[in-house]
C-alpha cells in the first residue's frame, strides 16, 4: 500500500475515532490507529514484505468487523460506516496495494437535524400561489383629467355644436335724434365625430373556477387601461382616424403680451400665474367671458423640482400641500404631477372648455371567438364610444408650452 493511501486511511480512522459514540469504541479506533501508523511507518522504511502487509490489513480489517458487531443497531455512525466501508472494501484495498495505484474513497452520511428546509416542495402547480396569497387588483393609477371636461349625454353619431359670435358694429352712447347704431352677429355649426376606445381579455372556464376573485381582478383591470387609454387620447391624441384630437394639441404657445419683461427674477410658480393670466385676458372678441384655467399639469420630476423641494431661507417647504396630497392649490387653479406630460413642459387650461359625450357609455360584453366555446374559453370585451371636442372660440384656453420659454419671456432684463 502506497504511503498516500494509508495516510488517507489513517485521516479517517483518526476522524471517526473524535466522533466514536462511546468510549468503547474510542478506544478501539484510539488502538487501530496506532496500528495503522506502525505499518506506514514499516511501509516508509522499506521493511515490511508485501506477504506481511497483506496479512496486516486482513487482521486490521477482522478487528473492525468484531468492532461493528459489537456496535449498537441504530443508525450507523461515522465511525461504524468507515469500518463497514474497509470490511467490504477489502479486496480493494490489497489490489492497491499490489497495484502501487488508486485510491479507496469512504462516502459518510451522516444523521442531519430536521429544519425548515429538510422537506421538498417538488413543483407546485401555479394555481397554488393564488390559493396561499389571493389576488389582488391591478395596481393602476385612476384617470383623473376625465372627470375635468365637460360631459354631455348625447345619442347622436354627428355631435354638431354651432358657435355664436359678433359680427359688425357696437353699442354706443347716441344723441336725440340721431340713429342708433347696429349691430348683428354670426354663427357657425361644426360637427364631432365619436371615437371608440375598447380592449378584451381571454380568460377559461376553468381559470375563473379555480383562481378565486379572477373574474373580479379582470374586469377592474379591464375598466382601469380603458379609463387611462381614454384619459391619454383626451390629453394626447393627434387627431387623424381613429384617434381623438388631445387637449395638449389643442393647446396654443404662451402670449406674454403686456407681461414681457416685467418680472425680475422670475420663479417657476411665476411661469404658472403668467400662463393663468394670458388665458384669462386672451379673448375671440371684445367683452367676451374670461377663460378661467381649472388645472395645471407638469412632469413629476419638475413638481418634485419647482414645489416639493421648495422651502424658505429656514427650510421649511413653501407648499406643505406638495409633499402631503400631490397637488398645490393656488387661486383656485391645482397644479398636478403627471408622468404623460415631458419633463420641461407646462400644460395649462380651462378643462371644462374640453368636451366629451357618452355617445356609447362603457360596457362590458362577454362572448365567444371562433371555436372558444368548445374550449371552455371567453372573451370579456370593455368599450365606448364618445365625442371629443374642443370649440374653435376655445381653443384659446388651453396652453402647451416650455417653462423655461414662459420664463425667459417674462423676465426683466438684467442691468
Amino acid at each position: 500500500m502506497e504511503e498516500k493511501e494509508l495516510q488517507d486511511l489513517l485521516a479517517q480512522v483518526q476522524e471517526a475515532s473524535r466522533k466514536a459514540s462511546n468510549e468503547a469504541n474510542k478506544a478501539a479506533f484510539e488502538t487501530l490507529q496506532k496500528q495503522i501508523e506502525d505499518l506506514k511507518n514499516e511501509a516508509n522504511k522499506e521493511m515490511a514484505t508485501k506477504e506481511k502487509i497483506t496479512k496486516e490489513i486482513t487482521r486490521l480489517a477482522g478487528e473492525l468487523k468484531a468492532l461493528q458487531e459489537n456496535g449498537n443497531t441504530q443508525f450507523k455512525s461515522v465511525e461504524d460506516q468507515v469500518k463497514d466501508a474497509i470490511i467490504h472494501n477489502l479486496d480493494k484495498i490489497k489490489s492497491i496495494y499490489n497495484q502501487k495505484a488508486g485510491v479507496l474513497e469512504i462516502e459518510i452520511k451522516e444523521v442531519g437535524n430536521i429544519t425548515t428546509e429538510t422537506g421538498i416542495n417538488t413543483s407546485p402547480p401555479n394555481i397554488t400561489g393564488t390559493q396561499q396569497a389571493p389576488l389582488s387588483n391591478v395596481n393602476l393609477r385612476a384617470a383623473n383629467i376625465l372627470v375635468l371636461t365637460n360631459n354631455i349625454n348625447t345619442n347622436l353619431a354627428a355631435y354638431p355644436y354651432t358657435e355664436a359670435k359678433p359680427k359688425d358694429g357696437d353699442a354706443a352712447f347716441t344723441a336725440e335724434g340721431v340713429p342708433k347704431t347696429q349691430i348683428d352677429l354670426k354663427w357657425e355649426t361644426n360637427y364631432a365625430k365619436p371615437v371608440k376606445v375598447a380592449a378584451w381579455e381571454r380568460l377559461t372556464q376553468e381559470a375563473i373556477e379555480d383562481v378565486a376573485g379572477l373574474q373580479s381582478v379582470a374586469t377592474d383591470f379591464l375598466r382601469k387601461k380603458h379609463d387611462l387609454r381614454k384619459m391619454r387620447g383626451i390629453l394626447f391624441g393627434d387627431g387623424n382616424v381613429p384617434n381623438p384630437k388631445g387637449a395638449t394639441v389643442y393647446g396654443r404657445t404662451f402670449v406674454a403680451g403686456a407681461m414681457a419683461g416685467k418680472v425680475a427674477t422670475p420663479n417657476f410658480m411665476d411661469a404658472v400665474n403668467a400662463a393663468i393670466t394670458d388665458i384669462y385676458t386672451t379673448h375671440n372678441f371684445q367683452d367676451e367671458t374670461p377663460y378661467m384655467a381649472s388645472i395645471v399639469l407638469v412632469n413629476p420630476v419638475d413638481f418634485f423640482i419647482y414645489l416639493v423641494s421648495a422651502k424658505t431661507a429656514d427650510g421649511v417647504p413653501l407648499y406643505p400641500t406638495a409633499a402631503l396630497f400631490n397637488s398645490v392649490n393656488i387661486g383656485g387653479v391645482t397644479i398636478y404631477p403627471e408622468e404623460m406630460i415631458p419633463a420641461g413642459k407646462i400644460f395649462v387650461a380651462d378643462m371644462s372648455k374640453y368636451n366629451t359625450t357618452n355617445y356609447s357609455p362603457y360596457r362590458v360584453q362577454i362572448g365567444w371567438v371562433n371555436d372558444d366555446f368548445i374550449k371552455n374559453q371567453f372573451v370579456i370585451l370593455g368599450e365606448s364610444r364618445f365625442h371629443a371636442f374642443v370649440k374653435k372660440l376655445d381653443e384659446k384656453a388651453f396652453i402647451y408650452d416650455d417653462i423655461d420659454t414662459i420664463l425667459d419671456l417674462i423676465a426683466a432684463p438684467t442691468t
